[in-house]
Order: structure tokens, then sequence, then C-alpha cells
């Protein structure tokens, strides 16, 4: 249920972010626009595949889980309102953000790496550990030293990060996550409509317990 509201607080970042393409220079977009669009966009679409992953394979809607959803909750209400301009060097707040973002998902993996008793599960966290740590401590460069080299260093963790786990493949071969299940999120995410009617019949069906409802992508 949790994965609900955290998946609109996403698709009300990425409206946020269109604001970035929305105003004209002399008629035109300036391409700096849309590469500070580009980079915001493909941290949140990077943070939330992070986190459905770990969800589809690890989720347990334990209480751990649910604290850490509302934690990065209030980290993604406050990123996609640290950007109002389209000039890099105001990018800070966003990368301490996002830095911060990072390590909350690092620490759900750490914790995976301990409780975990599978060889497998342990390889496959340390792997995400590793590149979560990567991505928080590049983010975090960009953010405390607000310079050319510091932001270059962040871009350069963005589009590494986002790479990386697709080497990770000999290791989540052996614990896959269920495809369709996030198929489902990545359609509801991308098409706001439908996934505010399916998000409102939740609520329904969280104070209505005599009502059921179904979503669509529940195998």
């Amino acid at each position: 249920m949790i994965e609900l509201f955290y998946d609109l607080v996403f698709t009300y970042m990425i409206s946020q972010a269109t604001s970035l393409i929305h105003h004209l220079h002399h008629g035109i977009i300036l391409p700096i626009s849309f590469l500070i669009f580009a980079v915001i966009v493909i941290v949140f679409i990077n943070s939330w595949m992070f986190q459905s992953v770990f969800t589809n394979r690890y989720g347990s809607s334990s209480w751990a889980d649910i604290t850490f959803y509302f934690i990065d909750m209030m980290i993604l209400l406050y990123m996609s309102n640290s950007f109002t301009n389209t000039r890099s060097k105001d990018l800070t707040t966003f990368f301490l953000a996002a830095s911060l973002l990072s390590f909350t998902l690092f620490l759900q993996y750490l914790i995976v790496f301990f409780k975990s008793s599978n060889s497998n599960d342990k390889n496959i966290a340390k792997s995400f550990c590793s590149i979560l740590i990567f991505r928080t401590l590049t983010l975090l460069v960009g953010g405390l030293f607000n310079t050319s080299l510091g932001r270059l260093v962040a871009f350069l963790g963005i589009i590494i990060s986002w790479i990386l786990p697709s080497f990770t493949g000999k290791y989540t071969n052996k614990h896959p996550i269920i495809f369709s299940h996030l198929l489902g999120y990545a359609i509801f995410l991308s098409n706001p409509y439908l996934f505010g009617i399916v998000s409102c019949s939740a609520v329904i069906g969280v104070f209505n317990p005599r009502m059921k409802v179904k979503l669509l992508y529940q195998n």
C-alpha cells in the first residue's frame, strides 16, 4: 500500500521537473536547461528504480520498510522543490538531498546484507551497497563544493551509477525480480491520471475494509 503513495510522490516530482524547460529564452529552450532537466529526471528515475527493485526483491511491509518509505518521501518532496531555475550552480541543495536519499537506499541494502543468510542475496546487497555509496559520495561532493569540478563529479556519479547495475546480472539472475509487478508500477508512474485513480481506490480500500480493492498489477 505504502508503495502507491511513494510512487505518487515521484509522479509529482517529475511534473515539477518539467518546469525547468517551461520557460523560453528568446523563443528557444537553452541547451543547459535540457541538460539540467535530464540530470534531475535521471536522478529521480534511478532512485525510483533502486527502491522499486529493492521492494520487489526484499520488501516485506515491515515497520523498518515503512519507516524508510516515509523518510524517503519527505526527502523526495524536499527535492522536488529544491530547484527553481536552470543554472547548474544552484543545484547544490538538490545534490545534498539526493545524496541523503541515496544513503537511505544504501542503508536498506546494508540491512539485507547483515540479515540474510543466503550468499546470493548477500552478493546482491553488497553490489548495490557499493553502487549506492559511490553515488552518495559523488552527489555529496557536488553539494558541498559549489564549483565546476564538484558539479562534474556529481554528474559523472549520476551517469555511472545509472549504468553500473547492468553489470550485476551474475548475482541478480539468481534472485530475479517479479517483472510483472515492476512493470505495473512503471505503467502507473508514466500515466499520472491512471495512477491517481488507482491510488484513490487504494485509499478507499483502507478506510472501508468491507470494500475489496483489487489492483491491476496484483498477481
